[in-house]
């Protein structure tokens, strides 16, 4: 008997509307991340259990779902309070926040990664597309399996991929951060070449939620993650600021926005944005980070009140870890960060900001300068044209050394705003510096003379019971390995 699953998939197949696939495939799941009811939220999405019926098109259709979820929840919301540009008020979000996770709470997301839906339908679909000839639909499918699993090593460290998701491994081994990602930036080149191969079949257009099988946006969107990877190795060797800076060069560049990769959400019920879902049902659970909210203050940024609400005054209010106010502004749900919104994954100003970065690293001071600077007015302008016609973004002059550096991560730091790349950042560079207005130390436990910062995620407990080859003792403050200093 065909599942009902199988049978939905198969209604997709015939659907030529993106709307209606993306409706179909969320409804598919019975309920969509955020929907359901739990403290954390934070159940599997758009679970596909029979492969044999269904067409590599469908596959691809169901996975881009599945990592939103994993992009833009539960994972999202424990970075965002890492990095305190989010505070968690409420239930076990005041215990990520104030450092005291729970390896419960990944278990989720981690399925999510690996299992249907995840790196198994992705290569479920690279294998029939490749049998297929179908090259574009490949590439697209890499570039989602690159994305994913780069991300997740950037979060935990050492994780599985050479074993993981096959049937021969029920216990794979752990491969370490390095491997990881030198897989994935082997990944990324043969998606480019399979972008370059073309396929004769009609592209999947209306199955790709991104770019709509634009080969030439994917190519740069690729390039400019493996921009990205090369620079989270810099402090490793320093010989990847020109690695990465050469990618960058090759990346995103369109300031107009329309060559992000970003998500698909709409004002539809089942297409809404994953945070705006998350906000609408759990209000008191989270709010502003007093970091975020200290440095939009102090440089008069205009984004402070599009990222935020007033809390009953025109005044926002951000909390720190150990505060004793759990008042904390809300997101704004009603303006910027509504149904439609959904975060940049892989954007032109991370691109540029890399470069910025990359010319600082190699000496070029002037240059990186310049490309900040650049990089604001391109921002300020981008804000403008949604509509907020007196966005104000600072400019920064007559700055050098470490004052330059800081200038630079730091308004990356506020323009990746809900961007996971940022504790990377912040690894490899230790900016922002967590203090608040007052020059008190926000580090969880500053009140008793410090703890630190998290530097990784804590493994699952399911997968350190189910799997002996799961480091057991993990800690959050222990580094990873291109955090070594």
């Amino acid at each position: 008997m065909e599942s009902e699953h199988g049978s939905t998939v198969q209604l997709v197949i015939k659907m030529k509307s993106i709307k209606t696939i993306f409706l179909l495939v969320i409804l598919s799941s019975f309920a969509c991340e955020d929907f359901l009811s739990g403290p954390l939220l934070d159940q599997n999405p758009n679970k596909v259990d029979d492969v044999s019926v269904v067409s590599p098109e469908a596959l691809l259709v169901g996975s881009q779902v599945t990592i939103y979820g994993v992009m833009e929840g539960y994972l999202n919301r424990a970075v965002s309070m890492v990095m305190q540009q989010m505070s968690g008020l409420q239930t076990d979000y005041y215990r990520d926040f104030n450092c005291e996770p729970i390896d419960a709470n990944t278990n989720g997301r981690w399925t999510a990664i690996y299992s249907t839906g995840g790196l198994i339908d992705l290569k479920t679909t690279q294998e029939t597309a490749r049998d297929q000839e179908k090259y574009v639909l490949l590439a697209i499918s890499q570039m989602w399996e690159a994305l994913l699993i780069s991300t997740a090593a950037d979060l935990w460290g050492d994780i599985p991929y050479s074993q993981a998701a096959n049937a021969d491994y029920a216990e794979p081994e752990f491969d370490s951060q390095r491997e990881v990602h030198e897989s994935i930036l082997n990944l990324i080149d043969d998606a480019i070449d399979n972008f370059d191969r073309g396929q004769v079949f009609a592209l999947p257009t209306a199955y790709d939620f991104t770019f709509s099988s634009d080969i030439d946006k994917w190519i740069a969107a690729a390039h400019t993650l493996k921009s990205r990877i090369y620079l989270n190795w810099s402090e490793v060797d320093n010989a990847n600021y020109q690695l990465a800076i050469e990618e960058a060069e090759l990346g995103i560049t369109d300031q107009s926005g329309l060559g992000d990769w970003s998500p698909l959400h709409s004002a539809a019920i089942a297409e809404r944005s994953v945070w705006f879902q998350f906000i609408l049902s759990n209000a008191d659970y989270m709010g502003a980070g007093k970091l975020m909210v200290d440095m939009l203050k102090r440089d008069n940024d205009s984004r402070l009140n599009i990222y935020f609400l007033g809390n009953g005054t025109s005044d926002i209010v951000g909390v720190s870890p150990g505060d004793s106010t759990q008042n904390a502004s809300m997101l704004n749900i009603t303006g910027h960060f509504g149904m439609s919104w959904g975060p940049e994954l892989v954007s032109w100003y991370e691109n540029s900001f890399i470069i910025a970065e990359c010319h600082y690293a190699l000496g070029n001071e002037g240059q990186a300068l310049l490309k900040l600077n650049e990089t604001l007015e391109g921002i300020e302008q981008n804000w403008r044209s949604r509509g907020f016609s007196d966005a104000s973004i600072p400019r920064y002059a007559n700055i050098s050394g470490e004052d330059l550096l800081a200038a630079i991560m730091n308004e990356k730091y506020k323009a990746l705003f809900l961007n996971m790349q940022s504790w990377s950042d912040w690894r490899r560079t230790e900016y922002p510096r967590f203090v608040d207005s007052d020059g008190n130390s926000t580090e969880c436990g500053a009140s008793d003379g410090g703890i630190g910062i998290p530097r990784r995620l804590l493994y699952p407990d399911k997968e350190k019971s189910s799997n002996p080859k799961c480091p057991q003792n993990d800690g959050i403050y222990d580094r990873v390995e291109n955090d070594p200093n």
